[in-house]
This record gives structure tokens, C-alpha cells and sequence, in this order.
């Protein structure tokens, strides 16, 4: 009998703890971020930022974000002791309840923010292109000359992994293949259709799987 007892006792045990949800929420707009520095996307989903305080001569900037343009910061250990390190290695961190992500070594703001999240970026492609001379023509005995272009670019962050994908219509698919009711909707799409309703998609699959994070 004590056995039974035991045994229904650890089964309740286990059963509460899945469904405890006193440690999280359902993140809405209206939800408020923990502001500070996030070392990596776990330390964001538990909310546990590095607070400003903790960082050297972050109150000095009138301009936050340009404060994480820097090669370099300065935190301060449990000690109290500065300690020098490199900003790239920062996840991202939240500021005035949005988060701004680490993304090619620059932080862009995340302008929607859900199980999947979206963001724009900016990307620098290298072109080359060979001189055109009248008299060789596009074969001329001249180097290459290479250029610069600077695109924006769409791109979606899975909370589920904390990579990021492009925002295409291929990635959508992969990332919302968890639902199939979902995935079979939108792969039922003609391809022009599918780029026109990503969005649309994508705040779908975050109605039915919104984004949890811990208090």
C-alpha cells in the first residue's frame, strides 16, 4: 500500500511540474523584457540579462546604441572588477523593451518578436566587373576592378533553436514543418502566393505557438 502511495505521490509530483507555469509567460507586445546585455539566445529565453549597471561607461552615451558599436566594452564580475571583452560576443540585449540582435557584427532591432521572430539587415555584397576598353572590348589586359553594394535583407530568428534563417518562403516551410495542419496550408500555395502571405504565415504559426520565456 505505502508502495502505491509512493508511486501516485511521484506521479502528481511530476505532472504539477510540467504544467507549473508560475516561472513563465506568454511574450505579447504588451509583455515587458528584462532590459540588458544577453550573452546567449538561452540567457535570453530565461531572462537573465547582464543589467547596464554592471557595464563600464554605459551611462555615458546619450546614444545606447551607439555604445554597442564599439570593438570593445567593459563589464564589471561579480568582484566589481572591470574586465574588457569583446562586443561580438554579445547575443544581444534589450533596450526600452526591444531587443536588438547580434547579427554579422552589428545589432539590428527585432521589429517583430514571436516564436518567430523577424528583423531587417543590411548586407554587404563584394561585385567584381572587368573595364571595358573600345578597342579590346570586354577582354581588355585589365584587372578586375571590385565594388561594393549594400542590400537589406529579411531575416527570421527561430526561438525554438535561436538560429537565424533567411526570410523566404523555403525557410518558412522548414520552420513550420512541426505543424503540419499549418505546413500542408501553405505548401498548398502557388509559389507568387507563397512569397505574398510569408507574413501573414508567419503570425499565424506564433498565434498557435506563441513565444514563452521565464520571469
Amino acid at each position: 500500500m505505502a508502495i502505491v502511495i509512493l508511486f501516485l505521490s511521484l506521479i502528481s509530483c511530476s505532472v504539477f511540474g510540467q504544467n507549473d507555469t508560475s516561472h513563465t509567460f506568454i511574450y505579447t507586445p504588451n509583455a515587458t523584457l528584462k532590459e540588458g546585455v544577453y550573452f546567449s539566445y538561452d540567457r535570453f529565453i530565461k531572462q537573465q540579462p547582464l543589467l547596464f549597471v554592471k557595464i563600464v561607461n554605459y551611462d555615458n552615451y546619450s546614444d545606447k546604441e551607439s555604445f554597442f558599436k564599439q570593438k570593445n566594452i567593459q563589464i564589471l564580475d561579480e568582484y566589481g572588477i572591470a574586465k574588457t571583452i569583446d562586443t561580438r560576443t554579445i547575443w544581444g540585449y534589450v533596450l526600452n523593451n526591444m531587443l536588438f540582435i547580434n547579427y554579422n557584427k552589428e545589432f539590428y532591432r527585432v521589429s517583430y518578436l514571436g516564436t518567430l521572430s523577424h528583423f531587417l539587415a543590411t548586407q554587404t555584397v563584394r561585385n567584381y566587373t572587368t573595364p571595358y576598353d573600345p578597342y579590346y572590348g570586354y577582354y581588355a589586359p585589365y584587372p578586375m576592378q571590385a565594388y561594393e553594394t549594400t542590400n537589406i535583407v529579411q531575416n527570421v530568428i527561430d526561438f525554438k533553436t535561436g538560429k537565424i534563417y533567411p526570410f523566404t518562403p523555403e525557410a518558412m516551410l522548414a520552420l513550420m514543418s512541426d505543424d503540419t495542419e499549418l505546413f500542408n496550408e501553405y505548401n498548398a500555395l502557388k509559389k507568387k502566393k507563397k512569397k505574398e502571405m510569408i507574413f501573414y504565415y508567419l503570425r499565424k504559426y506564433n498565434d498557435k505557438h506563441p513565444l514563452i520565456l521565464y520571469k
